[in-house]
């Protein structure tokens, strides 16, 4: 996996090369039929040239493939380094520990395996009465390395999932579809029955589906949503933009003042399996957990080596998975008093991660009101993520998303509700 670095590579002042060799097999099924499948093999190599000018510091990567075209794409980026200056930072210094990190299984399911798991899932799906429709399945397992010119390496391997599942129901124009897109690191864990289960009764409740009423109510979402909505929370704790002074708000200073349950959430790269998770950043730095806020209040701004020099603090490593500390309250008792929206899935949901405001489209859901649980699809979700934050209510039970780690639901009072 090691490449030679270019003898242009000299004139830096410090480098990062991160290497990645990959496996990756690709399956895809139409309506239970194998339409196409691929396995490549491939090798990556980013060198990252820090170049000092005049007490300031630019940087500029170049990708090497190991020919004789190296050079020349090295002193393409030294030239291109020399034209982005910033204040002088340097890259971390002295040995560093790094966590023993689980991203994967000690073997990965072959192709046979693979397409037994296919099937699997597709025989659950059509003895419930629908189909899948769509299915495409990705399985990959890469070995990096990083190494710098600070003395620092580190090598780690990591498996990768990936599922495309659409489950539909009904013929013509009688005809719904729910569509599941899952990301893991273990085949175990890349299709939960209770995720599949929702999926499929969502596809047969959407054929019934109507509009939400308009106005404001208490909306739940699931932790498949929490995960985009909290992306506000990592900006607001970056120490990147608190050098640009675009936050308002530093440690010490409460970012939500909650009126409900507590917000605490803590970044951390080091758990077991979770698709964020890693041992180090790009510039050598090792992952570790780092508490963002405790009960709305910030507790630590998340700063890579270049930012954290400017703010006169140890680099913290890379964010990884967003952990929120679970509430007391059971999810079903979060549904009750209603109205209340419980959103399955949104269609979009683009917030702004800097002034927090969201408008996310209905893709399905259930209004649980008067004792009925009635099936929603369209219709929108408008709202401000840290107004929303200050009066929620967080389930006892917990589940895995993407880069979210907590409450399975979160009731949000007092959102805004546009349907019929």
């Amino acid at each position: 996996m090691s490449v030679g670095l270019p003898r242009e590579a000299q004139e830096a002042s410090e480098w990062v090369l991160t290497s990645t060799e990959a496996e990756e097999t690709q399956l895809y099924w139409r309506l239970g039929e194998l339409h196409a499948e691929r396995s490549v093999e491939t090798l990556d190599h980013e060198l990252v040239l820090y170049r000092d000018v005049e007490g300031k510091r630019g940087s500029a990567s170049a990708f090497l493939v190991g020919d004789e075209g190296d050079g020349e794409r090295v002193r393409t980026a030294l030239t291109a380094a020399s034209l982005a200056l910033n204040p002088p930072y340097r890259l971390p210094e002295g040995p560093a520990s790094y966590p023993a990190i689980a991203l994967g299984a000690e073997s990965m399911p072959d192709r046979d395996q693979l397409v037994a798991w296919q099937a699997n899932v597709r025989r659950e799906i059509e003895s419930a009465g629908a189909k899948a429709s769509h299915l495409e399945l990705f399985a990959g397992r890469h070995e990096s390395r990083v190494e710098a010119s600070n003395g620092r390496s580190h090598a780690w391997r990591g498996d990768r999932y990936l599922l495309d599942l659409v489950v539909s129901a009904g013929e013509g124009d009688a005809s719904t579809e729910f569509r599941l897109m899952r990301e893991s690191r273990l085949i175990d864990d890349l299709l939960p029955q209770a995720v599949l289960g929702r999926a499929i009764q969502a596809v047969r409740d959407r054929g019934r589906a109507t509009l939400p009423p308009t106005g404001r109510m208490a909306v739940v979402l699931p932790a498949s949503e929490l995960a985009t909505l909290l992306m506000a929370i990592s900006v607001h704790t970056n120490g990147q933009y608190l050098v640009s002074g675009m936050l308002q708000k530093k440690v010490g200073e409460a970012l939500i003042e909650a009126e409900g349950d507590p917000i605490t959430i803590t970044g951390d790269p080091t758990l077991p399996y979770a698709v964020a998770s890693t041992p180090t950043d790009r510039s050598t730095v090792p992952g570790r957990a780092l508490p963002l806020l405790e009960g709305g209040v910030i507790r630590n701004m998340h700063s890579d080596h270049q930012f954290a020099a400017y703010l006169g603090v140890e680099p913290t490593g890379p964010v990884g998975t967003l952990v929120w500390a679970p509430g007391t309250t059971s999810a079903a008792d979060l549904l009750g008093d209603g109205p209340v929206l419980e959103v399955l899935a949104f269609s979009a949901n683009m917030p702004d991660p800097m002034t927090g405001a969201f408008a996310a489209e209905i893709k399905m859901g259930y209004l649980h009101r008067g004792g009925e649980r009635i099936p929603i699809a369209q219709g929108s979700v408008t709202g401000n993520v840290f107004e929303a934050l200050r009066r929620c209510r967080l389930s006892r039970e917990t589940e895995q998303d993407k880069g979210y780690f907590g409450p399975a639901m979160v009731r949000f009072e007092q959102l805004q509700v546009a349907g019929a």
